[in-house]
């Protein structure tokens, strides 16, 4: 490396660090306001030099705020969000030419005084991005326009303020440096005279320079300065000409964590090459911040977790079962309960009911089948149901069912199939064969696909062969009966070890083991005409 290259003063580029809310603010303004338009809009940041992590400028839902108002510590950045309509708007844009019209913007204000009266102009960036609201993803890159100018050589060493001779004159005088002019500020230090006191900018003399130090707000950790100072030297240098060729003091103001300067850090610098930035279009400019990769492009970020209404529901539901467990059943996995595939025979009074408990405790995974219509007195009775469904007249208990529990929970999986379940005594015409055998192929099929199986027909003949193939295929089998003075519940017995039917040992409980349990039809004193228990 030589010696001049060590020299050339490099600077610590920006990092962007955008807020959830800030996406939450875009998606309702595009929605509420801007919907088809896609002019730009003023934006503004904040930084600070307090205790400060990278060289970060953040943006929240406060950045479309008419007036800029950073947090405490913090201090103003001046931006503009450009949210194009379409991925291909995103794309297609000159983005040099983007950033030229924007740095021309800067190079006004500074010629034409106004950073003079507002500093923070000088702290400019602006957002390209395109929100792409059905999926809550945002695509956005963010720049920092700069002028491309000669390159500032340091002269000697960098130095702390506290190695300062008279540095207790200089953090008293830095005391007594305003809220409002802190960004952007000039020390004067007159060793001789014993003179020591912050300025505005506004104040600045270029016959006093040798006494100058140009301080500003540093949210750089390095010891490269951040880079708004890029556009201080390069503001200055064009204000005042002279400083050409001359050392320019600049000040980095760093905050720890007790709100002590000790660790500001002092760049001494020179430009040799005068450059006339008033000619803005020999100007170039750089500043496009560089992605994860560090990479020119642009970022993502998919915000499907926090905006997304489905998403919501389904955390907020977690949550809830979560505070459940925790209170009455702790050793529950919630997990195993979301990935349960169930099976309901029937979708009336019992299959709703059923449905709704199984949504209320995390299970996602749920199929109905059931042959029958939504008729007039089923609203009242069965809660998946309303009077239009049975007003529509053609309308499905299972299809519907399946339906309206997604409507309940959107990350729900259901399915519901019309189906006749073959009954023992119940004849089969040759016309129906063809069907019958068709929804018993359904029927298997349902069967060896789900885990727990639920009998809740309204009738004993229904539950007989789904307690068969409960039985071949080794699943839970739970069987609720409903009747007008009576009721049962049950669970058919079974030699599943991962249902836990091996045999347990629970204190205060007497535990059965699943090979002992009988089913519906074994611990009943009628059996439905023409079949076999032998099973």
């Amino acid at each position: 490396m030589s010696v001049d290259k060590e020299m050339i003063l490099q600077f610590a580029p920006w990092e962007s660090f955008v807020s959830p809310t800030f996406w939450h603010k875009l998606a309702e303004i595009k929605l509420d306001l801007d919907r088809l338009s896609d002019s730009k809009r003023s934006i503004s940041g904040h930084y600070t030099n307090r205790n400060a992590s990278g060289c970060l400028l953040e943006v929240d839902y406060t950045a479309y705020n008419r007036t800029a108002q950073p947090p405490k510590f913090s201090h103003s950045a001046i931006g503009t969000i450009y949210n194009k309509n379409t991925i291909e708007e995103f794309k297609a844009l000159d983005k040099l030419q983007l950033l030229a019209d924007e740095g021309k913007e800067l190079l006004a204000d500074m010629c034409s005084g106004a950073v003079m009266r507002d500093p923070s102009l000088m702290t400019r960036f602006f957002v390209l991005s395109f929100a792409d609201l059905k999926c809550h993803s945002y695509y956005y890159w963010f720049a920092f326009p700069c002028p491309l100018t000669p390159t500032l050589k340091l002269q000697g060493a960098v130095q702390k303020l506290r190695d300062l001779p008279n540095r207790i004159s200089y953090t008293e005088a830095l005391k007594c440096l305003p809220a409002e002019s802190s960004n952007f500020f000039i020390l004067y230090a007159n060793n001789e005279q014993e003179v020591f006191e912050v300025r505005k900018l506004s104040s600045l003399d270029e016959n006093e320079v040798e006494h100058y130090y140009f301080g500003f707000a540093d949210p750089s950790e390095y010891e490269h300065p951040a880079w708004l100072m890029r556009n201080y030297a390069a503001f200055l240098l064009q204000q005042c000409p002279s400083f050409v060729g001359k050392t320019l003091k600049f000040l980095g103001l760093r905050y720890n964590q007790q709100m002590q300067v000790d660790e500001s850090l002092i760049w001494e610098v020179i430009q040799t090459e005068a450059c006339d930035l008033s000619q803005t279009e020999e100007v170039k400019f750089v500043g496009w911040e560089l992605n994860k990769n560090g990479k020119m492009g642009p970022r993502m970020v998919c915000m499907r977790d926090s905006m997304d209404p489905a998403k919501l529901a389904e955390n907020s539901v977690n949550l809830n079962l979560k505070l459940m467990k925790w209170r009455l059943v702790p050793d529950l996995n919630l997990e195993v309960i979301s990935q349960t595939k169930c099976l309901l025979f029937g979708a009336g009074t019992l299959g709703c009911a059923v449905a709704r408990n199984l949504l209320s405790w995390g299970f996602k995974h749920i199929t109905l089948l059931d042959n029958g219509k939504i008729g007039f007195s089923n609203p009242v009775r069965q809660n998946l149901y309303t009077h239009a469904d049975a007003v529509a007249g053609n309308r499905m208990k299972a299809t519907t069912a399946a339906q309206r529990l997604r409507e309940i929970n959107p990350s729900a999986e259901t399915a519901g199939h019309v189906l006749e379940i073959p009954m023992p005594g119940h004849t089969i015409g040759e016309s129906l064969l063809a069907q019958t055998k068709e929804h018993l192929q359904v029927i298997e099929q349902q069967v060896r696909d789900h885990d727990a199986i639920f009998l809740l027909t309204d009738s004993r003949e229904s539950r007989w062969l789904p307690t068969l193939l409960g039985a071949a295929n080794q699943k839970i089998v739970i069987n609720a009966a409903l009747g007008f003075d009576s009721y049962l519940v049950m669970r058919h017995g079974t030699t599943r070890e991962e249902a836990g039917d091996i045999g347990q040992e629970i204190e205060g409980l007497k535990c059965i083991r699943g090979d002992q349990l009988g089913c519906y039809f074994c611990n009943d004193v009628t059996a439905p005409g023409n079949v076999s228990l032998s099973f």
